[in-house]
Parts: C-alpha cells; structure tokens; sequence
C-alpha cells in the first residue's frame, strides 16, 4: 500500500489551469471537516496539479477534490491535487506518479500473483534510449520488464487507456515488443486509479496508433495485466484484477 503522510484534505474545484495548477476552496461543511486548516486555506487557494495528460472527466466544476499537503514549507503550493470524483462521487487517483508507487508496493508485497515469484524489484531500468518503470528479477527465472500506465479514464464502469494521444505509450509497445523478442519477459500494466470499475479496454478512438502498437506488442509475446485499486483518504492499495475487453 501507498500510504500518504497524513490523511488527505476534501475541497471543491473551482478550475484547473495551465496543466500544472487547478483552484479550490472550502465549503463550510468541508472547514469543519478539516479543522487543521488555517485561515487563508480557509479561503480560495492555488494548488498543484501533477496530471500533465486531458484528465477527462476528472475536472468538473464544484466537484469533490482531496489534497495531499507538503512538510516543505519553501514549497509555492503547499497541497497536491490527489483524488478528483465523478458525478457519483467515485474517486480518482488523478497524481500519475501515483501509479509507480502503488505498483512497487504490490511488487515488493508479492500481492500481483502473475509477478509473485520476483524478488527483486529495480525501479526506473534504462532500456535503448528511454526507461521502462521495473526490472525484475529473481535466481532461476528470465528477468521481467515491467511498464506501468495509470488509467483514469472511464465510460460508466470501463475504464480506458490512454485519454489522449501518448507518443510516449506507443514508444514503450515497441520497447516491450522487442525485449519480447530478446526472450525476456515483457509485462504492460495498466493500473486503474478509480472506483467503480469493472472492465477495461484500450481507448482506440482516442489513440488509434497506440491501439495498433499495443496489438503489435502482443503478437510479439507481451503479457498485457489490469489491477483495479483501493482509494481512502489515507492511501492507495493495489486490488483485483480486471479483465480486459479486446
């Protein structure tokens, strides 16, 4: 489990802003929620937004947001935009760094049955001229390389990959294709960071071209997984698997 520093903070979204900002504030309900808060946290404030991609129906209007806030305090924006809701309330894991650190946590837990037997687990392994997210590796087996993609986008209780065209997602395909082909074991996780879903598929509409690398990488031995998460205030837990709609 990836376990924030302390329990996140519930605001309402005003706007997010040139990729990297988003502003909230608090209702009274939420103040008395948060009695930590200090005077000017009480009001309008600006904060970090740590999702460079579309986040499709993840910034509504006066939704429900948390905020992670930082121990630095020469940070310029003290709260990191964790959880978006949907319409219904559901959260979304809206940080992609997120994704990693949940994943590692399952690795190093040997909660992923199909990666169980692993017990090495190298973050960030550079592969020709870009850097795959895990090298595994374990006496007796063929090392495994691991790419991992947070998914938040979602119809009803699908959810989709990618949410917008990803250049970097279809590099990856190939990337794994080709260590595929090396005999390594080449696994693709797309790690879904909402509530409320029960399938996934990849989002061939949006991305045709990552739609066609990602089959290009299958056919070459890629191994393609889907594990849903568990989302409180207080962390993220690698859950079920979800099956995958081809």
């Amino acid at each position: 489990m990836h376990e924030f520093s302390a329990p996140l903070t519930a605001a309402k979204l005003i706007k997010r802003y040139k990729r990297f900002l988003a502003d909230v504030y608090f209702l009274p309900e939420l103040q008395a929620q948060n009695t930590a808060l200090n005077k000017v946290e009480r009001d309008q404030m600006t904060v970090h937004c740590p999702n460079t991609g579309a986040m499709t129906g993840c910034q509504d209007q006066h939704s429900t947001v948390y905020l992670s806030k930082s121990a630095n305090p020469k940070r310029k924006y003290a709260y990191t935009w964790e959880y978006a809701t949907d319409e219904h309330g559901h959260k979304i894991c809206v940080n992609t760094t997120n994704a990693n650190r949940v994943v590692e946590a399952a690795l190093e837990n040997h909660s992923i049955a199909e990666l169980s037997l692993y017990g090495q687990v190298i973050p960030e392994q550079k592969v020709n001229n870009s850097r795959i997210d895990f090298l595994l590796k374990e006496d007796g087996f063929v090392d495994c390389y691991l790419e991992v993609k947070s998914a938040t986008l979602a119809e009803q209780t699908t959810a989709m990959f990618p949410d917008t065209v990803t250049k970097r997602g279809q590099k990856h395909c190939y990337e794994l294709a080709q260590l595929a082909q090396q005999n390594h074991k080449a696994v693709l996780l797309f790690c879904v960071m909402r509530e409320n879903i029960t399938h996934f598929k990849i989002a061939e509409s949006i991305d045709p071209d990552y739609a066609k690398a990602v089959k290009f990488a299958v056919d070459k031995g890629v191994e393609l997984l889907c594990y849903g998460c568990e989302l409180d205030l207080n962390g993220i837990r690698l859950s079920n698997r979800i099956p995958i709609i081809f």
